[in-house]
Formats: structure tokens, sequence, C-alpha cells
């Protein structure tokens, strides 16, 4: 899975130097946010970077879109990979990083 992981962010990366768009989908990502992100984004809980507070975000938001998808997707210290949503494609997960990453003030 990680091989398979790794070979999608290299894409992106091509996709990303070649001009092509390598972020999610913002609009798209709001539902996947509010169905499953929201209620650790939403709140603060473990630690998590609460959706539209910069302070929080800043340091990660420095990583990049790319390096916070893949955390999003393979789990990075206490968040779960794909923040428990087993049904959700990385295509949905990309879509909600780039929506909470398009709420910071």
């Amino acid at each position: 899975m990680k091989a398979i992981v790794t070979a999608a962010v290299l894409v992106v990366g091509i996709l990303s130097s070649s001009g092509a768009s390598a972020g999610g989908d913002a609009a798209a990502g709001e539902a996947v946010f509010n169905k499953v992100c929201k209620m650790c984004h939403g709140t603060g809980m473990m630690g998590a970077p609460k959706l539209g507070d910069m302070k929080s975000w800043g340091p990660r938001v420095e990583q990049g879109e790319m390096t916070l998808t893949q955390h999003a997707i393979e789990g990075y210290k206490k968040m779960p990979p794909r923040g428990t949503c087993k049904s959700c494609s990385d295509e949905d997960i990309a879509n909600a990083v780039a929506y909470m990453l398009s709420k910071l003030k």
C-alpha cells in the first residue's frame, strides 16, 4: 500500500511540475470533511488543527498540500489513516485536505 501511495505522490508531483493541478477539489471536499473530518478538525480533538485556525495549521501548511494529503492518507502521529474512513478514496482525502486549507484565515 505504501508503494501505491508513494507512486501516487510522484505522479501528483509530475503533474504539478507540468502545470496540471495537483491539489484536491475544495468544493467536493466539504462533504468529506463534514462526514469524516469534522469530529476532530471541527473541535481540535486529540490535538487536531481546527478548521480555519491558521495558528494551529501554520507549521503544517509549510509542509505543502501534497505532504498533508499523504499524512491524511497514511496516518500521522495521532491521526489514523484516512481519518478512519475506510471507504474514502485518495481523491476524497485530497479533496478534504484542500477544503480545510481553503478555510484558513
